[in-house]
C-alpha cells in the first residue's frame, strides 16, 4: 500500500514524493528569479548576485534528482548481495556475499531499519553446511559493522529480563525474610535467570 494507518505516507512513497517536490519548488524559485526593478532607482538587482542564486538552485535541483537513484542504489545493492549469501555454492562464494554486505553498511553507516532482517538472515548461517573458518571470520567482521552491539540478537533477552525483574526480585524479598540462610544461593540463581540469557545469546550471535 501507499499509505500507512490513518493517511500516514509510507517511507517508499515518502522517497518518491519528497525529491520531486524539490524539484518543483527549485524550478518555481528559478522561474521567479527575473531581476526584480527597483521602485527607487527603476534598475534591476546586479547579475552576479542572481547568478549566484540561479547556482544554488540548480545544485538543489541536481541533488534532489540524485537521491531516488542513490536510494535504489542501497536497496539494489543490499539485495543483491542477499542474493549472492542465499545462492552461494561453497564457502568462498558465501564469505564473499557476507564482505558485500560488510562493505554496504561501513559505505553508508550501517544499514538502518534493514539491519534487523539482515542479522536474523545472517545467523542462520551458522547452521549451514557451507560454514568453515573462513565465513566465520568473515561472519564476524560483518557483525561488528552490521550490530557491533549486538542489540537484535539480545533485544528478545532484554524484553524477557524486564518482565521477570518484578517477580524476580519479590522472591527474593521473600526468601531473604522467610529463609535467609537460603538467601546467597537464591541470588545466584536469580542472577542468571535474568542476565544468563543475555550472556547466551551475546556468545550466539
Amino acid at each position: 500500500s501507499r499509505t500507512g494507518v490513518a493517511g500516514r505516507v509510507s517511507p517508499k512513497m515518502a522517497g518518491r514524493v519528497t525529491p520531486v517536490l524539490l524539484c518543483a519548488f527549485a524550478l518555481g524559485a528559478a522561474n521567479g528569479l527575473r531581476t526584480p526593478v527597483s521602485p527607487l532607482t527603476g534598475r534591476g538587482q546586479p547579475a552576479m548576485a542572481l547568478d549566484g542564486r540561479r547556482a544554488l538552485l540548480t545544485s538543489a535541483l541536481l541533488t534532489a534528482l540524485a537521491l531516488p537513484a542513490g536510494a535504489a542504489s542501497f536497496a539494489e545493492r543490499a539485495d543483491a548481495s542477499l542474493e549472492s549469501i542465499r545462492a552461494a555454492e561453497t564457502g568462498s562464494d558465501l564469505a564473499q556475499g557476507l564482505y558485500g554486505i560488510g562493505g554496504l553498511s561501513d559505505e553508508y553507516g550501517g544499514l538502518g531499519e534493514r539491519t534487523q532482517d539482515v542479522v536474523q538472515k545472517l545467523r542462520t548461517l551458522k547452521t549451514s553446511t557451507l560454514w568453515n573458518a573462513e565465513v566465520e571470520i568473515a561472519y564476524r567482521e560483518v557483525m561488528r559493522s552490521v550490530d557491533p552491539f549486538r542489540v537484535v540478537a539480545v533485544q528478545p533477552a532484554l524484553q524477557a529480563t524486564v518482565f521477570a525483574y518484578a517477580p524476580v526480585y519479590v522472591g527474593l524479598i521473600v526468601t531473604q525474610q522467610v529463609l535467609p540462610k537460603f538467601f546467597p544461593p537464591a541470588y545466584a540463581i536469580a542472577a542468571l535467570l535474568l542476565f544468563g540469557p543475555v550472556l547466551l545469546a551475546v556468545n550466539n550471535s
